[in-house]
Formats: C-alpha cells, sequence, structure tokens
C-alpha cells in the first residue's frame, strides 16, 4: 500500500432498473433532480469533496439496469463501497439485491462499505416493503438502512452518502494500520538476521586474523 492518505472514493451503485440510481447519483452532484433517464447505461459522476487539508475525488458508477454476473463482479472489484438501492413500492427490487449482496461478500469480505437503501417513500399508497422488513434485511446484510425519497429532496441522498464515505474512510485506515503493523512485523526477523550475519562475519574475521 503506497497511499498513506486518504484521497478519493470509488461508490458503486447497483440496483434494479428504475429504482432511481441514476436519479440519486444527478441529485448527489448537481442537487436537481430529473425522473428520466436511460435504465440501461452505465455512467460514472465525480465529484471533488473538500477537505481541512486537501480534497477527495469521487466517483461513483451508475451501474445498468441488469447486469450479468461478470459486470457485477467486476464493479465489485473496482468498488470501495457499496449502496444497495431498492424500490419501497417494489418487493422484487428487494429480493433481486441478495446475489449482488453475496457477490461483493465474496469478493470483499461480509464487513466492507455498504448502505441498504429504500427509495420512493413519498408513494406511500404504494408502499410494499414495510420498515420491519426493511430492519430485518438490512440486519441479515449487516449495514445500515435508509428510508429516501430522491424525487423530494437531496437531504436523504446526503445522509446515505455521508455514511458510505465514512465507512470507506475507516476501511482505508484499518487497512493502512494493518499495513504499518506488517511491515514492522516483517523487518524485525530481517533485522535479527542482519545482525547474526554482521556478528558471525566479525568473529570469522577475527578468527583468521589469530591464525595468521
Amino acid at each position: 500500500m503506497s497511499q498513506k492518505r486518504f484521497t478519493g472514493a470509488r461508490i458503486v451503485l447497483f440496483g434494479a432498473g428504475g429504482v432511481g440510481k441514476t436519479a440519486f447519483a444527478v441529485r448527489y452532484i448537481t442537487k436537481r433532480y430529473i425522473g428520466d433517464y436511460d435504465r440501461d447505461k452505465e455512467m460514472i459522476y465525480t465529484r471533488r469533496l473538500p477537505t481541512p487539508r486537501d480534497e477527495i475525488l469521487l466517483e461513483i458508477l451508475d451501474t445498468g439496469a441488469s447486469p450479468p454476473i461478470d459486470v457485477v463482479e467486476k464493479h465489485v472489484k473496482w468498488g470501495d463501497g457499496f449502496v444497495l438501492m431498492f424500490s419501497l413500492a417494489d418487493r422484487s427490487t428487494l429480493a433481486c439485491l441478495n446475489e449482488v449482496k453475496g457477490i461483493i461478500e465474496k469478493a470483499k469480505g461480509r464487513d466492507c462499505p455498504l448502505t441498504l437503501v429504500g427509495n420512493k417513500s413519498d408513494l406511500i399508497s404504494a408502499r410494499e416493503i414495510e420498515e420491519d422488513e426493511l430492519g430485518q434485511t438490512a440486519q441479515k446484510f449487516d449495514c445500515p438502512k435508509f428510508e429516501i425519497s430522491v424525487a423530494e429532496g437531496s437531504q436523504g441522498v446526503l445522509e446515505v452518502m455521508d455514511e458510505i464515505i465514512c465507512q470507506i474512510k475507516r476501511d482505508f485506515v484499518k487497512n493502512l494500520s494493518s499495513y504499518n503493523q506488517n511491515q514492522v512485523t516483517d523487518n524485525k526477523p530481517r533485522s535479527k538476521l542482519y545482525s547474526m550475519k554482521k556478528a558471525l562475519k566479525k568473529r570469522i574475521n577475527k578468527s583468521h586474523s589469530d591464525t595468521f
């Protein structure tokens, strides 16, 4: 690990077509809402966030409606954190996230940065997924959950992104700490071995000197 500071993050939006992934990304980048998008088109959005020391470059991958497994695996390998999005008004969109979660867990481990997001909370009369079911799924996925309406405003979107960025930062710090610890551990045997070789060489040289 050559990178010593947190300078950027790659976030992948997964979800069925029509759940609001593109609207979510555009709302976060521009604070505007546009409801009609090409569901099959993939796009990477970027945003720079200022920090006290520098700035963070965010790359947000808006995935297509139904990418094949090999494409999902490629996206998982690319990403640092993942937003699993579904529609609160369509139960099938929640069920299809199980496979994606399995791929993420296999590639990145169970504790990788992840959030579960139920969109379209404004469609009250059409709602199919209640809060307790959402809570059970979040517990199974072992991640925070959110109910938002991208159509109604940007507050929920900002909260989701703040959470996933915070998780990615924690993951970066944990990995950096583990890397530094391994470096210290790896260096100790080499240092001891070097000292032993040096001492042995000195004794051999001394022995040769005494002989002559």
